[in-house]
Formats: structure tokens, sequence, C-alpha cells
């Protein structure tokens, strides 16, 4: 051989070499390259978060606000800005005259109203039906400045309205901002900042754990590979299928993430225990034989994952609807990519038969034996202590629960609705009698229900055609006018068309505007909202249609509510029918659903206990929980199954299969809580109850899978006999 041979054979076979274990790596790289700039180029991956962003436009509470909208229009969003100081002094008067008209100029704002600008004076917005329950505070302590906006998104003119509060505040005239629009945009911002600081952070520890487990590049890059094509197919194919990026949706790609993760650890440690147990395999037979004893679970895992996402799809609820969508895309994604893609990396890794360490196995075996009881009996104290907090739990929180307590935009927020309320509640009436409501006895009905509304604890204020016709009374020589005449006046574009906002063209609807309370609620808004139907009825009126924030709040609230309870016994009868499929045996799949069990009732009742809001971002948290527990579940079924056919007893089956797959089990808990808890630290408390609900239900679910999932397959008549015996014999 030549000096040249020496030299360039060893070569060629080395890059031969290199060339065959990392093709697949190079391929499916520049796949999800291709994939990432069709998904970066095409899609839109701002969070979209509206003032309408709670229902589908099928939703007949939705219709219903729609057409309130529509038959009294003039009906825009609005901004309040509360101004603190003493409102009789000139320097005040000064700084809101001027501040109004900044606002006046802000591209997007129809118009605006304050203490100068629509009222003589102070003087005169005191002594006005209409001025004093619209701009004075109820400790006078403050005036209101409303700023009715056009159809301008809340991310554009926001901003604005910001700049003008750091111009014009400073003490003793201190600036705070409130309103439906506001609310909107500091939520958007918030799901923005932690789609784009924490789930980065949370995918860089999702690899580091993801390497300390596997200890090896080849299987993090192909497990972060088949991650990742997953939740870019996922988000493009939404993205197609019209879901965008919503306050649900915007964990998505975390989700899929994990639940692509699940199918990998299982299946990377089926291919890691048959390169230790068998002593001559091909690479390709191997990773094939790892394939087919893994698949089977992880499909009906699949499966189970895939019902509990269609299963949000008969809600009315929109981002229930779309997290449904998104979720069923994202369970069919993961599940491609994981035996799709990954096991083109594993036979790149190649077997690395290893023995295992006999000491190692007894310990486990011993660990398992003799530690079973206790972690049994301290998941089954658990479950006493949290069950009275499922009775406690807090479905319908206000709004204020978005963020955190002491800071300055809670505080502002809070102070404009104990001195006026903050969440609008449109209520449309008619006279029970069916008169119109254009006479003098009209006139004195509906105020003595503006009265009763206003003495509600929950009622902020009211707006309404009486205050309205009180504040046209007040003209010189408007007694000798009639009502018919003075609403004709008002509907008349010189005055706004004001009236048209209040009364319909018959005269026999009339609309309250009412700004509710959150601050120191104590009854849900439904109940509340029966609360003000009840006053309706009870001075002699109708409530024909409602609609609104608080109202639609309300309404969400209690949609969640009904997927925590009705879509968790969904996807728990589901998962008995699966259960049985895969164990076929009737003891295992029950065993399976009261282990299941275990993980909503601590979650839910820890959080009940520490009064701890379940809004609609944390909510889903425990579905992604269970999930763990019911991958666990079904891997550790289907491999009793595999082995009970031999004549083995049935307790030792169920340790070997503990002994087995501990560390799959364990591996993913430690992988998804160790990802999950950088949400922790995010400044938007939703997500960080939505991170803590995650890690605290995986480990529980995890703990079910591997503790009382066995015990209860396990237990016998003859076991329950011998040890109530025992206690009497005790006694």
């Amino acid at each position: 051989m030549t000096r040249a041979g020496i030299i360039i054979t060893p070569l060629k076979q080395f890059i031969k070499k290199i060339k065959k274990e990392t093709w697949a790596f190079t391929a499916f790289l520049c796949v999800v390259g291709f994939s990432l700039i069709l998904l970066l180029e095409f899609t839109d991956l701002t969070p979209q978060v509206g003032a309408d962003f709670f229902f589908s436009s099928d939703n007949p509470r939705f219709q219903y606000d729609k057409l309130i909208s529509k038959i009294f229009p003039k009906q825009s969003s609005q901004v309040i800005l509360s101004a603190e100081g003493d409102i009789n002094s000139q320097d005040y008067l000064r700084r809101v005259r001027v501040l109004t008209d900044t606002i006046e100029l802000v591209p997007g704002v129809s118009g605006v109203r304050s203490l100068t600008s629509g009222p003589k004076n102070v003087k005169d917005a005191m002594k006005s039906p209409l001025w004093k329950r619209l701009l004075v505070a109820a400790d006078e302590g403050s005036s209101n400045i409303w700023a009715f906006l056009e159809d301008a998104p809340p991310e554009k003119i926001i901003p604005k309205f910001e700049d003008a509060i750091n111009l014009f505040s400073a003490p003793p005239f201190r600036l705070k901002i409130a309103g439906v629009p506001y609310v909107v945009e500091m939520i958007r911002r918030n799901l923005v900042h932690d789609i784009t600081i924490f789930s980065a952070v949370a995918f860089l520890i999702f690899s580091g754990v993801i390497l300390i487990v596997f200890r090896s590049l080849k299987v993090l890059g192909g497990t972060l590979i088949s991650c990742i094509e997953a939740c870019v197919l996922t988000l493009i194919i939404t993205s197609l299928m019209g879901v965008k990026i919503g306050i649900l949706t915007v964990n998505i790609s975390t989700i899929v993430f994990v639940l692509t993760l699940s199918h990998i650890v299982f299946l990377t440690h089926n291919w890691k225990t048959l390169s230790k147990h068998r002593k001559i395999w091909k690479k390709n037979d191997l990773v094939m034989q790892a394939v087919r004893q893994t698949f089977f679970a992880s499909f009906w895992c699949m499966v189970t994952t895939l019902l509990g996402f269609l299963s949000l799809l008969f809600v009315q609820a929109k981002p229930l609807k779309e997290l449904g969508i998104s979720g069923s895309v994202g369970t069919l994604a993961g599940i491609t990519a994981a035996y799709g893609i990954y096991p083109f990396f594993l036979r790149a890794v190649g077997a690395r038969v290893k023995k295992i360490k006999k000491a190692r196995q007894d310990r486990t075996r011993a660990f398992f034996i003799r530690r079973s009881g206790w972690f049994i009996t301290a998941l089954f104290i658990l479950c006493l202590v949290a069950l009275p907090g499922l009775w406690k739990l807090n479905t319908d929180p206000s709004l204020f629960s978005y963020f955190d307590k002491n800071t300055e935009l809670r505080d502002g927020l809070e102070y404009i609705d104990r001195n006026g309320g903050s969440s609008p509640l449109d209520l449309v009436v008619r006279d029970d009698t069916g008169a119109r409501l254009d006479s003098d006895e009209a006139y004195d009905k509906l105020w003595r229900l503006q009265e009763a509304l206003e003495n509600d604890s929950d009622v902020g204020s009211v707006i309404s055609l009486p205050v309205l016709m009180a504040e046209g009374n007040r003209y010189p020589l408007a007694f000798l006018i009639s009502w018919d005449m003075m609403l004709k006046w008002m509907e008349d574009p010189q005055y706004n068309e004001i009236a048209k906002s209040f009364v319909t063209e018959d005269r026999f609807s009339a609309r309250f505007m009412l700004r509710m309370k959150e601050y120191g609620r104590e009854g849900s808004r439904l109940g509340i909202v029966d609360r003000i139907k009840s006053i309706v009825r009870e001075n002699g009126f109708l409530p024909e249609m409602l609609g609104g924030l608080f109202l639609l709040q309300g309404e969400l609230s209690g949609l969640v509510a009904a997927s925590l309870i009705y879509g968790l016994g969904r996807l728990i009868l589901f998962f008995a029918v699966i259960a049985f499929i895969v164990s076929r045996s009737w003891r295992v799949s029950l065993a399976m659903v009261a282990g299941l069990f275990t993980v909503p009732i601590v979650l839910f009742g820890i959080i009940g206990l520490s009064r701890t809001p379940v809004d609609i971002i944390s909510a889903p948290a425990v579905n992604v929980a269970i999930g763990m527990g019911i991958d666990s579940m079904i891997h550790l079924a289907a491999f009793v199954r595999r082995r009970a056919g031999k004549g083995a007893d049935t307790k030792s089956v169920w340790l070997q299969a503990r002994c087995r797959l501990w560390q799959p089990v364990v591996s993913s808990m430690f992988i998804i809580c160790a990802g999950f808890s950088i949400f922790v630290l995010s400044a938007f408390p939703p997500t960080r109850r939505f991170g803590l609900s995650i890690v605290f239900g995986t480990v529980i679910a995890s703990a079910a899978a591997l503790f009382i999932l066995p015990f209860l397959s396990t237990l016998r008549r003859e076991d329950v006999i011998r040890v109530l015996h025992s206690k009497r014999h005790r006694r």
C-alpha cells in the first residue's frame, strides 16, 4: 500500500462512518429548518387576545351581546382614567383639561368626557344625575376621564394612554387606568413575554435534563428534533385551520413537546433494556424490536389524550375549543414525530450492552417491596386531607387575579373598581305590562329600578334612560316638553344620538349600563346576574337580554367548571375503556381509573384549600398531569399483560413491571417538572399557577402509577380480611 493509501483509506472509512451515523441528523435537521422557515414566514405567532375572545361567534350568549350592540348603537369600548387629587382646585382642573385635549388627539379615540368636557363645571357635575355617576368617584377624591374608542386594536392605542399617564401623572395629580381594552392589552403583553422568555428557557432546561437522563448527544439531538418538528407541525396545521395563538393555545408548543417526549422516553428505555438483556442484536433489529414493544401502549396513550382534547370541541367557550383543536393536532403530530423521526437516531447511536448490577436490582426490588406501603399510605392521607378543598374551588376569580397584588397595575384597577365598578354589564328590560317607556309613569318606574340596582352591593354605577331623562329635565322649560319629544331631540345628531344608546325606536325596550364591582366580590358572577334579574322583576320589568364582559366572564367560568367536572369525567370514562383493551382485566382497569382519580382529587383539593384561583389559563394543567399518569399506567399494564401469560404470579409480575419501568416514569416526571418549574418565576400569575399545577400534578400522577395501580391490581379480598382481622385482634 502506498503512503497515500495508508492515509486515505482510514480517512475514507472515518468519513463513511460519519456519514452513516449523521445522515439522519442532517436530513431531519434540514426538515426542521424548512418547517421553521414556513412557520415564521406564513404563521402569526403573536398571541391574539381581544375583548371578544371568550366565546365562539355561534355561541348564544355572544350573539346576545352582539345583538345588544346592534339594537343600541353608539356602543364602543372605553378606557377609564382616574385622576386623584382635589377636584375643586384650579390646578387640578387645568391638568384635566390639558389631559383631555391630549387624549382627544390620539388616533382611534372617538370622544372624551371629563370634568372639563361635558358638565359646565365641578358644581354642575355634582348636581347632575348623569355626570356625577359618570365622572365623580364615590369618595369624591378623584374624577374619571372617559375615552371612547373606535375599532383600534388595544396594542396600538393603549401605549398612547400610557405615554399620557407618564407625562401628566405627578403628585398630587395621580393617574390610574382601567377598562376592558387596557385589561386585554395587559394580558396580551404577559402572554407575549411568557411565550418568548419562559418557553425558551423551559426548552433549554428540557434539553439539559434530557442530556442528564439519557447521557447521549445523539439521543438529545434526536429528541429535540422530533419534539420541535411536532411543535412546528402543530402550529402550521392549526394556523391553516384558522386557529390563532390565544390565551390557552399560547402554551400549546410546550404541551406538544411534553406529549412527544413521553413517547420518546418509554421508547428509549425499552431500547436500552433490550440492549442490556439481549446478547446478539443487529442495530436495526434492536430499534424495530423496541418500536414494536412500545408502540402498542403509546398508541392507546395517544388515543386517550386525543379523545380528551376532542371532548373540548363540544364546549362553547372559544379558548377551550381552540385548545381542543390544537391539542388534537399536537397529539397526532407528537406520536408521528416520535415514531417517524426518532428511531433513525437510535439506529445511529447503536446498541451499548451493559450488564445490570445485581446489587442494584436487589435494591430496587427491596424498595418497592418494603417502601410501597409508606407511599400508598401517604397518598391516601393526602387524598383525605385534600378532599374538602374540592368544595372550595374558586373557578370564577376576578379579573384582578390575573395580576399580582400590591402592584401599581392592580392597585389602580382596584381603586377604580371600588369607586364606580370596572366590569361592564348590559341589561335590556321591558315593562312587564307591555307599556311604552316614554311616559311619566314609565319614568317613575324606571327610576325606582335605577335606585334598586344602585343599592346592590356588587353594582358600582348605573347609567340608563331615567338618568338621561333626569339630565334633560334640568334644562329650563324642560317640563313643558313631552318625554317623547325630548327623546326625539336626543336622537338628533347634534346631541350625538345619545338616546339611541338607551331606548329602542319603538320605545318598548330600555338599556341599563352597569359597571359591576370585582373587588371584594364573594358570590359567583352568574349568581349576581340572577340577583340582578330578580331585582328587575321585583320592580315591574322583564329582563330581555343581558351582555357585557361581566356576564361573559361568568359564563366562561361556568364552562371552565363544567369542563373540569364533565371533561375529566369523559376523559376517565374513555380511559376506562382503553384500560380494559390494554389490560384485558376489569380488576386492572378499575385500579387504573381509581389511581387516576387521585390526581384531580389531590391537585384540586390542595388548590381549593389554598384559595388559589382556577382561571381559564391554569385550569388545563390537570389534563397535562393526568396525561402523564395515563401514559405511565398504560405502559405498566401493557408490560404486565405481556408477562402475565407466562404462568408467573400476579404480584411478582407487577413487581417486575415496576422494577423495569420505574426509570422511564421517574425520568418523564423529572424532565417535565424541571421544564415547567421555570413558569413559576413568571410575572404573570396564571402562568405561575399553570406551571406549578403541572409540576405538582405530574408528581402525584407518577406516584399513583407506580404505587396505587399495582397495589389495587393485586389487592385481594383475603388480604383485606387478614388486615381487618389483625387490627381487631390487636384491640
